[in-house]
């Protein structure tokens, strides 16, 4: 994947669920969140560690993370 992936996190309030989207593949996160801080910061950890973004960053927290 490039320097640059287009991240985005798609939160539903409801169910608590999250779904990430990257290099236009969808990815519902396994857990619920009690935000949509608490889900932007478990899709960055999900991109950085599973989706192959570790190289070229310091840690998770470096990704941005577009939420819509």
């Amino acid at each position: 994947m490039n320097e640059q992936s287009n991240i985005q996190l798609h939160f539903d309030v409801m169910s608590c669920r999250a779904m990430l989207s990257c290099e236009g593949r969808d990815y519902v996160l396994p857990d619920t969140y009690p935000t949509k801080e608490a889900a932007a910061a478990a899709a960055k950890t999900f991109a950085w560690e599973r989706l192959g973004l570790k190289s070229g960053r310091a840690k998770p927290s470096d990704l941005p993370v577009f939420q819509r």
